[in-house]
């Protein structure tokens, strides 16, 4: 297995336990503390947020509670961070796997640009021992723009879609065709993603992305994590290798 691998694997079961956490917040034995549990997130969230927020004119319950979900359970930064190594999402400094004080680069958070790599089938292209397995699945930048619209202008409607049913509205790697994969087997490398019988990704849908897990969550949580994304900071990604075909697909209108 590389580094590139198990770091995938890694973060992505991470993302996938934190959610299950998540789903345990409304439990009984939770509220049987006798407080306000959803009040209680909220302001645990308000204070873990690792950025300066802009609460103006918003939900300020549905920011903290966003803000609980994203960086207590969910850790969304993890996998859109737009870090390197070694330090990825956290600061020069503050790297708790270094056994150092935890602190998420602000730099970086939530920008994108995250390379898990192909997850097409590996197909013959045009030399002996050469493959493609399709373009790498880059992570999306989810900071709002100018505007203050999260995921550079995603709106509310849209971004429940994503999180339910997981629709890639870029469409950015498309399932290869049939004049595709003779392409490939040619020598070329178009932006799809090559399928073979039991290894059938669907190109419309958004992979790697736990989003068959994120559907779970209630209306209310949703409607807070779009919140929450709407009062970080907004972050022009001209840092990250965007993905292939895709070239301003991590950029954003900050106004600057």
């Amino acid at each position: 297995m590389t580094r590139k691998q198990f770091v995938s694997r890694a973060v992505s079961g991470a993302a996938c336990l934190g959610i299950i956490v998540g789903l345990s917040v409304q439990s009984p034995r939770v509220l049987a503390d006798g407080q306000d549990n959803g009040e209680m997130l909220s302001q645990i969230g308000l204070a873990i947020a690792p950025v300066p927020l802009n609460l103006a004119g918003k939900d300020q319950n549905k920011v903290g509670l966003g803000s609980f979900i994203v960086n207590a359970q969910a850790d969304c930064n993890g996998c859109h961070n737009g870090g390197t190594p070694p330090n990825f999402n956290y600061a020069a400094g503050g790297n708790p796997y270094f056994n150092q004080k935890a602190v998420v680069d602000p730099t970086v958070y939530l920008a994108g640009g995250m390379d898990f790599g192909p997850v097409g089938t590996p197909t013959p292209n045009g030399a002996p021992g050469k493959f493609y397995a399709g373009p790498d699945i880059i992570t999306r930048n989810l900071t709002p723009n100018k505007k203050g619209v999260p995921e550079g202008g995603m709106s509310l409607s849209d971004f429940k879609q994503i999180m339910n049913r997981g629709t890639d509205f870029d469409h950015i790697h498309p399932t290869c065709t049939p004049a595709q994969i003779t392409a490939i087997k040619g020598g070329a490398t178009p932006v799809c993603i090559p399928t073979s019988p039991g290894n059938t990704p669907d190109g419309d849908l958004l992979q790697v992305m736990p989003w068959p897990v994120f559907h779970h969550m209630t209306d209310y949580q949703l409607d807070a994590i779009y919140e929450y994304l709407s009062a970080i900071p907004c972050i022009d990604n001209t840092f990250s290798p965007p993905p292939a075909g895709a070239p301003k697909e991590l950029r954003n209108d900050c106004g600057k």
